[in-house]
């Protein structure tokens, strides 16, 4: 008697913490986690995170933001009754990245477990031009004194392509290259030359590639510098 009063009771137990567990709105996402692959640099990824609300009371999205500005979300309602269904179109354009990318985004709401829920979207953007290094950092130079640095740009992609110009609008500084071609494989190599011309403390300023490369037609490298008194 004393057992089945016992399990009686661990049932009802039971039954009272599922039930507290489902009380309010309960935001349920289907797969929070969207694994795009590899994809060519350039490509906008579009993807629908689906869910419900499987409380017992109305759930309020407030708002729903992203990583960065590079990813867009819109949610198709802001209110769901119980049991009612949702979705968020999440956008990522991939031009500006390269390599391993990982973008989040947020949905703010009023579920009482988990206020603040993480969206995911990742994978693979395989660059045709790759720019080596990405943004340059001269150190400490000095008036009048001439200061190289090698940037590498090398054909990742499966077709040639054109370099059409490397330019800086930098009075500071200048920039040569001799290959104009470059065959899936190659690459070649770019040298900046910073000569300081002045006596302001920072100097900064970007060196502008421009190809006739379809994914990715021209790159901005940043560079900048200390002035060594």
């Amino acid at each position: 008697m004393k057992a089945a009063l016992s399990l009686i009771s661990a049932l009802a137990i039971s039954l009272i913490l599922s039930s507290a567990a489902t009380a309010g709105p309960n935001l349920v996402f289907d797969q929070p986690l969207f694994d795009f692959g590899k994809v060519a640099q350039g490509k906008t990824i579009d993807h629908v995170f689906t869910f419900r609300n499987t409380g017992d009371a109305p759930a309020t999205i407030s708002k729903v933001n992203s990583s960065c500005g590079c990813t867009v979300a819109q949610v198709s309602s802001r209110v769901l009754k119980p049991g009612a269904r949702g979705e968020i179109r999440a956008s990522f354009d991939t031009t500006d990245f390269g390599g391993p990318v990982t973008k989040e985004v947020y949905v703010y709401s009023n579920d009482p477990r988990k206020a603040i829920i993480t969206l995911t979207m990742k994978g693979f953007v395989m660059e045709d031009m790759v720019v080596s290094p990405g943004q340059v950092d001269l150190g400490a130079v000095k008036t009048g004194v001439r200061k190289d640095v090698q940037i590498k740009i090398e054909n990742r992609g499966a077709t040639p392509f054109r370099i059409l110009s490397v330019k800086t609008a930098s009075p500071h500084a200048t920039v040569t290259w001799k290959k104009t071609r470059l065959k899936p494989g190659e690459s070649c190599t770019v040298v900046l030359s910073v000569t300081p011309r002045n006596a302001q403390r920072f100097i900064s300023g970007y060196l502008t590639i421009r190809t006739d490369n379809a994914s990715r037609p021209e790159k901005n490298v940043p560079f900048y510098a200390v002035l060594q008194r």
